[in-house]
């Protein structure tokens, strides 16, 4: 009886993987009336105008900085010795240092820099 089964099953298993391997290819795309327009093998994923050019300057930080909503502004927290990523946006102070934009888990906030 377990030798009847497993043939069976085999067997059926041999069919299904031959009817998917004699199935038509498709050729051109594929169309969806209720969603989205299709995607075409020709269409780049990154477009030109999303390529950045110039990036954002990194910085890194040698000891624990704390960080603000805003220059001289709330501290929200601290970070640890990282290498960040800025926005771009900088305040210089007139003491030599500056306040540098950076991206948070709690979104933007300001950090001073010496």
């Amino acid at each position: 009886m377990k030798k009847t089964l497993s043939i069976t099953a085999a067997l059926a298993l041999t069919l299904s993987l031959t009817a998917v391997a004699s199935a038509d290819p498709i050729n051109g795309t594929v169309s969806n009336t209720s969603g989205p327009a299709p995607i075409s093998v020709e269409d780049p994923i990154i477009k030109p105008e999303e390529v950045v050019i110039v990036p954002t300057p990194m910085i890194e930080l040698t000891s624990k900085a704390y960080f603000y909503n805003a220059p001289n502004g709330e501290k929200l927290g601290a970070l640890a010795p990282q290498k960040l990523d800025t926005t771009g946006n900088r305040y210089d102070v007139m003491l030599g240092g500056e306040w540098v934009e950076v991206y948070t888990w709690l979104g933007k906030a300001w950090i001073y820099v010496e």
